[in-house]
């Protein structure tokens, strides 16, 4: 097997990524509200004796809001149908307990990083061999080929590795792997993520090949343009937390007041606050005309508040503005019709579905990547259903689907019903039920004498056979 990548050039991918490596950090940290302010608060460089207090307040609207997107979109899992109640329950199995988890982690990922990957492998040590996980944004440098089409052509893949000696010093490694349609090569190296000085220690390489026929790793874009979510009101985030630090500043500065002396006539600073605090006066020089020249005075700081909190309720609309995220503050929506409470999602979902559109073309990759290591290649297309996690008025919902009766199937009627989690489930509950109650139904004309089974109408028939012949 034929070695694509070289030491040096290892070197020179990972130097060269570090600004994008960055930008994902950036974000990960707002998305941990851990924003700028944190780190540069909002005191100027020079001494002001006047400013005393350094708050530096970071407001977690970036965590919130993808939160909320993750949660209205992945609340209730993606369901996969090919036509085939057998052929569902095997992707059902093979996904497993974990695809809800994933596919949240993939929502954060790609909302914080513009873009989320899954990578897949097989394990035959686990129970079910075939696993996948989400892998860290900053640790993936995909290559795709050139043409029209999107195809995936090879992933870069590096990521930190530390270890403890017995002494408790710690030594740092990077780990990179560089993965194509056939083959993967793995490299080890002595140092940080920076990429300088980095050490190769060739005892680690190892290469291996893999069988899918395609690079194992599925792109999850945030949005045909992706671009993170955090991109369209960083700006006002920022402004809004150096807004707030300094009205918390000037808060707790307006509580000390600066004493102006003319003319003391002691000592000392030490012997002016001793006097000001055992005998609430102080002395002051007199000039020769036997007047008083000294005097004290006190300096206090004005906080402009009105100001402040328009600048902070305009920061906030505009905010949830670029978000494209529910107003929490709305409480006009209590018994809102269905058609009400989608207009007050119109702004979430818009998002929520350009990231679909997007997501809907990884699912289906993870599902091809399934079905071939099923060994199935017979069936024809595959079908997704999203379920949003919304607030909606149920018994509207609920009295659609009873007048909906006659007019469209019941298996239509139950995979739109409010209270349905899992359609095929309550369509076979559903099923039974109406056996159970047809079965329940004879059993009482039977009983009552108005019903005969085959052997008893066969037994009267022969009697009068009898009868007739006599």
């Amino acid at each position: 097997m034929e070695q694509v990548m070289t030491i040096n050039k290892i070197k020179k991918i990972i130097q060269n990524d570090y600004k994008r490596r960055q930008e994902i950090i950036i974000a990960k940290r707002y998305y941990n509200n851990d924003n700028d302010i944190k780190l540069k608060g909002i005191l100027p460089d020079s001494t002001d004796p006047l400013r005393n207090a350094d708050n530096r307040i970071s407001d977690n609207f970036h965590e919130d809001f993808t939160d909320e997107k993750s949660a209205y979109i992945f609340t209730n899992p993606v369901l996969f149908d090919l036509g085939d109640k057998e052929l569902n329950n095997k992707i059902k199995e093979v996904l497993g307990d974990d695809f809800k988890y994933e596919s949240n982690n993939l929502c954060i990922n790609a909302t914080n990083c513009k873009v989320a990957w899954l990578h897949y492998w097989i394990d035959n040590d686990e129970k079910m061999p075939f696993q996948y996980a989400t892998v860290e944004t900053e640790e993936i440098i995909p290559q795709f080929k050139k043409g029209l089409k999107r195809k995936l052509g090879a992933i870069h893949r590096y990521y930190q590795d530390w270890e403890e000696d017995v002494y408790g010093k710690i030594k740092y490694y990077v780990w990179y792997e560089y993965w194509d349609e056939t083959h993967c090569e793995k490299y080890k190296f002595r140092g940080k993520l920076d990429g300088t000085g980095l050490t190769h220690l060739p005892e680690f390489d190892e290469s291996f090949e893999h069988n899918f026929g395609t690079v194992p790793f599925i792109e999850f874009r945030n949005n045909k343009k992706q671009t993170d979510d955090l991109k369209k009101y960083k700006d006002l985030l920022d402004i809004y937390d150096k807004v707030l630090s300094g009205f918390a500043n000037d808060l707790e500065d307006i509580q000390q007041l600066i004493y102006i002396l003319e003319n003391y006539g002691g000592e000392d600073l030490k012997e002016f606050l001793g006097d000001l605090k055992r005998y609430k006066t102080v002395k002051t020089e007199t000039g020769a005309d036997g007047r008083t020249n000294g005097g004290l005075k006190t300096l206090q700081i004005e906080i402009p508040v009105e100001a402040r909190k328009t600048i902070l309720e305009i920061l906030e609309k505009r905010i949830y503005k670029a978000a494209q995220s529910l107003d929490m503050d709305n409480s006009n929506f209590g018994n809102s019709s269905g058609v009400a409470l989608k207009f007050f999602y119109r702004k979430l979902e818009l998002k929520a579905g350009l990231l679909q559109i997007e997501f809907e073309r990884g699912f289906n990759q993870l599902i091809r990547a399934i079905l071939q290591y099923l060994g199935i290649t017979d069936y024809k297309t595959i079908n997704q259903t999203w379920t949003r996690n919304m607030i909606s008025n149920d018994l509207e919902n609920a009295q659609i689907a009873v007048e909906s009766k006659d007019v469209i199937s019941d298996e239509t009627i139950i995979k739109n019903h409010p209270w349905v989690e899992d359609p095929e489930d309550e369509y076979e509950k559903v099923k039974k039920q109406k056996e159970e109650a047809q079965k329940r139904q004879q059993d009482i004309f039977k009983n009552a004498g108005g019903f005969q089974d085959e052997e008893d109408n066969d037994s009267t028939d022969k009697n009068e056979a009898d009868t007739n012949k006599e």
